[in-house]
């Protein structure tokens, strides 16, 4: 199984022509299959990825990790621009979604249109809350299970209901697994269900157990110090071969990560690419 990654959004860029964006995207190849998992917001994704000769209309379909602008914004442009896609996604993704801001303040952070707009540009959703085979060794998650006692959502988010608004626990969170003869490839837009409750949920949808990589977000940017440590400790007994990581990781974490856990640990930016044979 062949299968390339190149990184489409993320908050930085490797070169002078690419855009760094809040958000998060990477086109996945596996043996010539083209899927995209996550759109970033805005720009940065047709910007990107008209720099890096990347053929956008060569998507086959998309994978959506949660109901965030910064994962799903570029979406209706995106499909404005290549025609109906099949999008898979977690049936809670639309649902009204807010965080708190710097002064306190809520901010609106769910997805930026509505199911219909989406339909309308040609988005043909699957929805799924359980894990579910996509393609033949691609998974999507569905709804990770939190089953450890350090890990939450790594902010402050609530969500709309009929009762008013309350503490959003991002059930719709799921990442993509690739059941890679070397080992499962584990992608996550932020990994708000944690980095560990997705690792391991990977080996239990699949029962392997060695993971070569895992991509994406782990949302420690606010993590807690007792957090960072049990992560860090988990991370060191379970040691995935590359644990590549940008977005909402946080600057201080990704820098413990990377002193602790030592060349396993790789920045990604807007432009990475990378091969798995």
């Amino acid at each position: 199984m062949k299968v390339e990654m190149t990184i489409l959004v993320e908050n930085t860029s490797s070169g002078m022509a690419l855009m760094g964006e809040w958000g998060f995207s990477a086109l996945l190849t596996v043996d010539g299959y083209p899927l995209l998992f996550d759109t970033g917001h805005r720009e940065a994704l047709f910007v990107n990825s008209h720099q890096l000769r990347v053929p956008l209309n060569s998507i086959q379909e998309i994978v959506l990790s949660h109901g965030h602008y910064d994962h799903t914004g570029a979406l209706p442009t995106l499909l404005d621009k290549i025609g109906p896609r099949p999008v898979t996604a977690h049936p809670g993704l639309f649902v009204k979604r807010y965080s708190q801001g710097a002064g306190g303040q809520q901010l609106e952070v769910g997805v930026p249109f509505s199911e219909a707009t989406a339909i309308a540009a040609g988005a043909e959703f699957r929805y799924t809350a359980a894990p579910k085979e996509i393609r033949p060794g691609i998974f999507v998650t569905g709804a990770i299970p939190r089953q450890t006692a350090f890990e939450d959502v790594g902010g402050r988010f609530w969500v709309e209901t009929e009762q008013g608004l309350i503490e959003d626990s991002l059930e719709d969170d799921m990442g993509l697994v690739v059941d890679h003869p070397q080992g499962l490839i584990v992608m996550s837009g932020c990994a708000h269900a944690g980095i560990v409750n997705t690792l391991n949920y990977a080996r239990e949808i699949t029962g392997k157990t060695h993971i070569q990589a895992y991509i994406g977000g782990a949302h420690l940017v606010n993590a807690s110090p007792q957090r960072l440590e049990a992560t860090i400790s988990y991370l060191g007994r379970n040691l995935p071969d590359r644990i590549m990581i940008g977005h909402c990781t946080g600057f201080y974490a990704a820098a413990r990560l990377y002193n602790e856990l030592g060349q396993n640990v790789v920045k990604i930016d807007a432009g990475s690419h990378f091969n798995f044979i």
